[in-house]
């Protein structure tokens, strides 16, 4: 699970050195600041964290299992591209889970759930009038983060787990890219969590279809302009 100051933690249990990397590389990753398509080399990393290359290949390894890196022999990984084939592949998973964790959480979820969720949404408020898109997208992956933790069905946060590293550069670039798509996120949100208050399991599932399809479309909107102003190969 991602936190907003994992780039700049000290861990005070210490993880596999392997797993260090690749969590603080993911979070790069995620808030792009290493750029889709662009290199990670084994020594870069090596030097910049005075480790051998074995935990190196080892986090690189996990980034891609999670889908995040592309790896070269003897060359490091390759940060996958960002892609409308990709993109709505992921938004096609994403569309019935997370509709069915929201639907679970307004049969099973208790004041605390509640209480967790709401928080998350005045954070996401909150970033969102001060005019700080990473936090608002932090906010909005807590809350995300709740409803897969909270949602009582062990298969389904797993499903939900394998899909949602990819799903957040995505949701990242979106939140970087336009408010317009904050503005909606907030407003969806309280909407679902009002027929979550309710036990209300058909509204929370319809409000959260209707939320991530309307983020889909908004994201793959900017990210298909961004990608038509590209030079295409044949101009490089």
């Amino acid at each position: 699970m991602l936190k907003s100051d994992l780039l700049t933690t000290d861990y005070t249990q210490p993880l596999p050195l392997g797993l260090e990397i690749a969590q603080r590389l993911e979070a790069e990753i995620i808030l792009l600041r290493r750029e889709p398509g662009s290199r990670i080399g084994e020594e870069e990393v090596s030097a910049r964290y005075g480790v051998s290359r074995s935990p190196v290949r080892e986090a690189l390894r996990a980034l891609e299992s999670a889908g995040l890196v592309e790896r070269s022999p003897r060359r490091g990984g390759i940060v996958t591209p960002l892609s409308l084939e990709n993109l709505d592949a992921i938004c096609a998973c994403r569309v019935p889970l997370e509709s069915l964790a929201a639907a679970a959480m307004a049969t099973a979820a208790d004041k605390q759930a509640h209480d967790a969720l709401q928080e998350a949404i005045d954070r996401m408020e909150t970033a969102h009038q001060r005019g700080d898109a990473e936090g608002a997208f932090w906010a909005n992956a807590a809350l995300t983060d709740v409803l897969h933790d909270m949602c009582g069905n062990p298969v389904l946060r797993r499903l939900l787990d394998s899909v949602n590293k990819q799903a957040l550069r995505y949701r990242y670039y979106a939140y970087r890219e336009t408010t317009e798509i904050i503005a909606a996120s907030i407003a969806d949100n309280r909407e679902m969590l009002a027929a979550i208050r309710r036990g209300d399991p058909d509204a929370a599932h319809a409000v959260t279809e209707r939320l991530v399809r309307k983020s889909w479309q908004l994201t793959r909107a900017h990210l298909a302009a961004r990608l038509a102003a590209q030079p295409s190969a044949a101009e490089d």
